[in-house]
Parts: structure tokens; sequence; C-alpha cells
């Protein structure tokens, strides 16, 4: 991630990376009408975000109004739009010709963090799909150790009545101690707590040898801007370095283009496959 946000901000500043073409951005409406100019009296933040983004791509920007998501995933696929809000009912029929970029944050709320799934290496479990029925551990109550996890594990379909029980222990080094003494038979826990956990003193150290990851992901998102697959990696790397620090930059813009989640801080980068409905286990 560090690496993909090193790439953004110099796209952002390297002169001559943007299209010829105009941008066309998908706005929602009721029925999907052709790509055009936005009127003059169109919403004020309507005008700020095309506005931003002619600057910044250095091409004209026109509104194309799509009937929903399923609207944008089609106009996407047809090649009649460059950007639209998708979900993943839209996505799951489109997912090999489109890709996600950018998801909003909420307001105090919790970034869409690496989820990691473990168990003891000596066990005979491969996959998710085997702790059915079993103990799960979590490493606290915070939202960011038992919420978050157990939504990405509800995405992959282990909700709650998929194991037998849920102990909630005092950390991550707990929950790991609490498995390796078989209290528990699985711990979900953000990667970073793992790395933390199994990070050694010497590179040839290996503090969770003893341990096998059957499962990591992140928490799928509810709603994504996608782009084709096509799109040139210069220009969408352009694109997510101008929507990453739009709060900061033209607030009035940002509002206008959140506005289908209003309690929302900023946007973030996202890994192409965040809308994908696939689950690991039936």
């Amino acid at each position: 991630m560090r690496q993909l946000l090193a790439l953004i901000g110099l796209m952002v500043f390297v002169p001559g990376l943007v299209a010829a073409a105009p941008f066309r951005l998908a706005s929602q409406a009721n029925v999907t009408s052709p790509c055009r100019p936005l009127t003059p009296d169109a919403p004020a933040g309507q005008r700020a975000l095309h506005k931003l983004l002619a600057q910044r791509l250095g091409v004209d920007v026109l509104d194309c109004p799509v009937a929903g998501a399923r609207g944008a995933a089609d106009a996407l696929v047809a090649g009649q739009v460059d950007m639209g809000l998708l979900d993943p009912a839209s996505y799951g029929s489109v997912s090999d010709k489109v890709r996600a970029i950018l998801t909003l944050r909420p307001k105090n709320g919790l970034i869409r963090s690496q989820i990691v799934t473990a168990v003891r290496a000596s066990g005979s479990f491969k996959s998710l799909g085997d702790v059915r029925g079993h103990r799960l551990l979590f490493v606290s109550a915070a939202p960011y150790d038992r919420d978050q996890p157990r939504k990405a594990l509800a995405d992959q379909g282990a909700g709650p009545s998929f194991f037998s029980s849920e102990t909630v222990a005092s950390s991550a080094d707990d929950a790991l101690a609490r498995l390796r003494k078989q209290d528990g038979d699985v711990v979900v826990m953000n990667a970073d707590a793992w790395q933390r956990s199994c990070r050694g003193a010497k590179p040839q150290d290996q503090p969770c040898g003893d341990l096998r990851i059957i499962w990591n992901g992140r928490p799928r998102a509810e709603r994504a801007f996608a782009v084709r697959q096509d799109m040139p990696a210069q220009l969408r790397y352009r694109i997510i370095g101008i929507f990453v620090a739009m709060h900061l930059e033209a607030p009035d813009a940002f509002k206008a283009v959140s506005a289908f989640a209003p309690a929302s801080e900023n946007f973030d980068a996202s890994e192409a496959g965040a809308l994908s409905p696939s689950r690991t286990i039936p």
C-alpha cells in the first residue's frame, strides 16, 4: 500500500500523464442517457467536482447519467463512461472487465484493513471451510479487533453461527497463547497485529512457525468507484490521487461525489477486487 501511494503521488505531479479524450464520469439518475457537459444550472458541488477533474486531468469532463449501479456497470463495459459507482451485485457480472479503484471511509469509522485467520500448524485445518463448528478467538472487543474481522469472515460465508463459540481474548498475544493451548481452534485478527506478534528479533526467527494462516483478506466494500481494466495505469493512478486528496483540496467537490454516503470522511485507494461477491465457503 505504501508503494502504491508513493506511485500515486508521483503520477499526480508528473506532467503529460493525461488523457486526450474527455473524461466521462457516471452520475446517478433515473434513466441512462448520453454524456454531456454540465449545464450552468448544475448543482454547485457537481460543478466544483468537474472543475477540479478538468484542471487536474487537463481534459474536458462530461456528465454521464446512468440508472443506478447496474447502469454504471453496463456503461463501463460498453465503453460509454470512464468511471462509475458500483456495488457487489452490479460488479459480479462485469468483474472480468472492470476494477475497483476507490472506496469511502466513514467518519470515525474503520478502514478496510487486511484480516488474518490462523490455526495450529499441527492440526488438519487447511481452509475456512474446515473450521466450521469450531471455536473462534478474537484478540479484543474493540471494533477494529472484533467487528471488522467478523464482517470479513461473514463476507466469506463464515457468520457468527458458523462457529461453535466466540471468545474475546485480552490481546493478540493472549489470543495466540490460547490457540496454542487449544483453548480455541482458530484466531482472527488484523494483519498488523499478526505481524507485531509474529515478528522475531532476527530475520530468521519465526515466532509463529507453529501456526498456519488459512485465509486472509479484507471486508468487502459496500460500494466502490470502478474503471475499465483497460484504462492506462498512469491515468488510473492520477485519478486515485485526485480523489484521495479531494476532501482536503476541494470539500464541495468531495461532498458532491460522496453524497450517496454522506457520513464519509475521505476516499481510500482500494484493491481491484474490493467488490468481489465470491466466497471461499458455500
